[in-house]
């Protein structure tokens, strides 16, 4: 069945500038099985490493837009199958099906429901002769049964993502072919193809990736991203490429207004420029319940036009409403007339209302519950822009922003604070209620820290303002000045959840409770939960200072590189616990993050280091892994840094820290304001390793983040040395070391300590142990004095099983 564009492109050239609907959107969304159906007979559709092959059955076309043919339902016999490109993902689908081995994963199914851009209705139509009828109705029902599962369960917009490829320009276009199966084995299933990459699938998956191809489950118990890989022809292989921008946004001005029952106006103007020729269609990330009202943009002298808004409605369920949660696929975007000429700067304006970006706790006490979507945006932490935010609120709160107050006034009884941002931002935010102040400037740090807590928790204010400094010195010292002069730290009303802001910071209640109160609140709970509850209430301000360096100040590339953010922040807050409470206190905790990446999770299937490598990141969070994301991008991400300052450490120099120092602030000053990938960082690493950390003689770093950040090994070392005297101040230090539980090529370089009391511990060296490997040892060294014992990995210097 032919293709008809020619229509389509005259239909879009006289789209009204006046029309808040999107006419085609519309047209897209009351489309059913016209009655134009294919019979087939084993029919195969191949989309990179997806086979769907339809044994017998019919295709039902939807009705088409401008004379393209954009979905079909398939009614019939069929299966599906998905030869994985790459090994890890692979290791990932044995994980989620909890099988040995999946080489080859397949289902059945007796219906598809396909939206596609590309030749799919050719390729059907080429098969057999189309026929005209009356709309069938098994097929009619199917795509009503779609439509309502498209909302209540998948709740992702697909017709938007299809209209994006059907109204943008030639130039912008490309082919994305999405399949909705309900197989036999598995629950519902999408399967994607996708020219753009995963993160056009929707806005809030922007950050995800470049990668082509996906398969998303929708099992209530098991879903997320089963499948996320490259294009299997693309010639970066089997790195995943940065999620692709389209569009740029270059400032941000944001007027809000929070009325007494915390419900807010708002109007977003955003100064934004086109990366890529022929973009019509502009994803919007916002809260579903942020209702768009009106969306305008600046025409020839001045005056606004009108711009077509995609929002579908938010449906609640009873199960909705008991969580406070939307229902619905609301995604949102913006259609323009024209595209916009590429890097010529433009600007949108979107009036919005909506509930729930607040939420009341008391009179006085407030949760923002919209972290990062409470305004319209083109994308949180993948992009930098600079901000203005207006609030107007009630004069009785408080209110603390992202930027720095340029002024405060009253206006018809509600209180307007300006706050600005000439410095980046990925994204910006607010605390809300009332509050203790307590300011301080430190000279050394160079930053201005003002302390806001509720009035019950004031006396805990100078132990936060005493975290923050320490934590803004101590990352300054080693990473260099943060480009954010003020830092508001802030508590927040939920007992256990703390988030970093550009210059604002959220505290957990729990981390402004004493001792006492936190032995009375977890009576009865077991030993190890009270002692990571007392460990993340003492540590949590350090985490989230640190993330004004890793994670506003310099990004990552996509998830795959999201521990340079959390797991930097977590190196960070282990490295004040040293500075604060001393060496003993900070290898305990590499111990305890030891045994937590070893540990087999209750209710879990396996350990957390066996769910996945760093790269897979929250994927690794499934039915059989539960805890298990979390673990290996915070914890196992901080020790690949911890290890890799292990690795740099001169004991002689006056600064053992010295390259270490010098990598990260030469990481940091290099990508300020930019997204790097791990590879980007390992570049950085490799302009400063010492001489024994290039194992390759290549001047690469690769064989070490293959091992931490791409693999899951993690050695058991053994070791038998003593020293015995042999005469003149030498000591004979005899016996083995011996590395076991590694793929052939795995590389440790493990240092030696001698042992001599009261914490007097000394570095002999280090040994290079490459596979399952055991290395003799027999050597004369000079020492002060016999020592107690000879160590092996004394400092948690290299991840270990033991």
């Amino acid at each position: 069945m032919p293709i008809v564009l020619t229509a389509l492109v005259a239909l879009f050239l006289t789209l009204s500038l006046h029309a808040r609907e999107v006419p085609e959107y519309q047209e897209m969304r009351v489309a059913r099985p016209d009655g134009r159906s294919v019979t087939v007979q084993d029919l195969t559709l191949r989309r990179d490493a997806y086979r769907l092959h339809f044994r017998s059955g019919a295709f039902h076309f939807l009705a088409p837009l401008g004379g393209h043919t954009w979905g079909a339902v398939f009614a019939g016999d069929g299966m599906w199958e998905l030869r994985p490109s790459l090994e890890r993902e692979r290791r990932h689908l044995a994980l989620v099906t909890n099988r040995s081995g999946v080489d080859v994963l397949s289902d059945t199914f007796d219906s598809v429901i396909l939206l596609f851009s590309d030749r799919t209705a050719e390729e059907i139509a080429e098969a057999e002769a189309v026929v005209t009828g009356t709309p069938n109705a098994r097929a009619v029902q199917l795509y009503e049964q779609h439509l309502n599962e498209q909302k209540r369960k998948y709740q992702i917009n697909l017709h938007l993502r299809v209209l994006q490829e059907l109204l943008n320009a030639p130039a912008a276009r490309g082919d994305v072919f999405l399949a909705v199966i309900d197989g036999k084995d598995f629950a519902p299933k999408l399967l994607v193809s996708d020219d753009h990459g995963i993160g056009a699938l929707a806005a809030r998956f922007a950050d995800l990736s470049g990668d082509e191809t996906a398969l998303l489950s929708f099992d209530d118990q098991n879903g997320g991203f089963w499948y996320l890989a490259p294009a299997a022809g693309r010639p970066s292989g089997a790195k995943s490429s940065a999620p692709r921008k389209a569009l740029d946004a270059i400032h941000y001005t944001i007027d809000t207004t929070i009325e007494s029952n915390s419900a807010i106006k708002g109007t977003t103007t955003i100064r934004l420029q086109a990366l890529t020729p022929g973009v019509r269609v502009v994803p919007i990330h916002v809260l579903p319940k942020v209702r768009l009202q009106r969306a305008t943009i600046a025409g020839d002298g001045g005056e606004p036009v009108e711009l077509g808004l995609v929002q579908e409605e938010v449906e609640l369920g009873r199960l909705a409403r008991l969580f406070r949660d939307e229902v619905g696929d609301a995604d949102a975007a913006v259609v323009l007339p024209a595209p916009l000429e590429v890097n010529e700067p433009a600007e949108i304006t979107i009036e919005y209302e909506g509930r729930d970006v607040l939420q009341s706790w008391g009179p006085d006490s407030y949760s923002v519950r919209a972290r990062e979507s409470w305004y319209p945006n083109l994308g949180t932490f993948v992009d930098t822009a600079t901000y203005e935010l207006v609030y107007r609120y009630p004069r009785r709160n408080q209110l603390i922003s992202t930027g720095v107050l340029e002024r405060e006034t009253e206006e018809e009884g509600k209180r307007v604070a300006v706050w600005k941002s000439s410095v980046p931002m990925r994204t910006a935010g607010f605390n809300y209620g009332r509050f203790h102040k307590l300011s301080r400037p430190d000279e050394q740090s160079g930053m201005h820290v003002d302390v806001y807590t509720g009035r019950d928790r004031r006396k805990f204010a100078s132990d936060v303002m005493a975290d923050a400094v320490n934590a803004a010195r101590i990352a300054g010292a080693y990473f260099g000045e943060s480009p954010y002069k003020t830092m508001s730290v802030t508590q927040q009303v939920e007992w256990n959840f703390g988030q970093s802001w550009p210059s604002l910071i959220y505290l957990p209640v729990l981390a402004l409770t004493s001792s006492t109160e936190r032995v009375l609140a977890l009576e009865g709970a077991e030993p190890t939960a009270v002692a990571g509850i007392n460990e993340f209430a003492k540590m949590v301000g350090w985490h989230e200072v640190a993330h004004q360096w890793w994670g506003h100040t310099v990004g990552w590339q996509s998830y795959r590189d999201v521990w340079i953010s959390e797991g930097f922040a977590e190196f960070t807050s282990a490295l004040v616990l040293q500075f604060t409470e001393g060496p003993k206190k900070h290898d305990d905790y590499w111990e305890r993050r030891r045994r937590e990446i070893l540990q087999k999770p209750r209710g879990g299937g396996v350990v957390h280091n066996d769910a996945g490598p760093v790269s897979q990141s929250f994927r690794l969070q499934t039915r059989y892994s539960p805890g298990a994301a979390q673990t290996i991008i915070y914890s196992k991400g901080a020790y690949v840094v911890h290890m890799l300052r292990s690795l740099m450490r001169e004991g002689s120099a006056k600064n053992p820290d010295h390259r270490f120092i010098a990598m990260m602030k030469d990481f940091l000053s290099s990508y300020s304001w930019k997204s790097p990938s791990t590879d980007d960082f390992r570049r950085v690493v490799e302009k400063h390793m010492t001489p024994q950390m290039d194992v390759t003689g290549e001047g690469t770093m690769g064989w070490f983040f293959d091992q931490w950040i791409d693999g899951t090994d993690i050695p058991r070392l053994k070791s038998t040395l003593a020293a015995t005297p042999a005469g003149d101040g030498q000591y004979a230090v005899r016996g083995s070391v011996s590395q076991e539980a590694v793929s052939g090529s795995f590389v440790s370089i493990v240092p030696i300590y001698a042992d001599f009391g009261r914490d007097m511990v000394i570095s002999m060296g280090s040994v290079r142990l490459v596979g399952n490997t055991t290395m003799e040892i027999d050597v004369a060294v000079p020492m002060p004095r016999a020592p107690r014992r000879i160590l092996l990995n004394a400092f948690h210097d290299v991840l270990a099983r033991d």
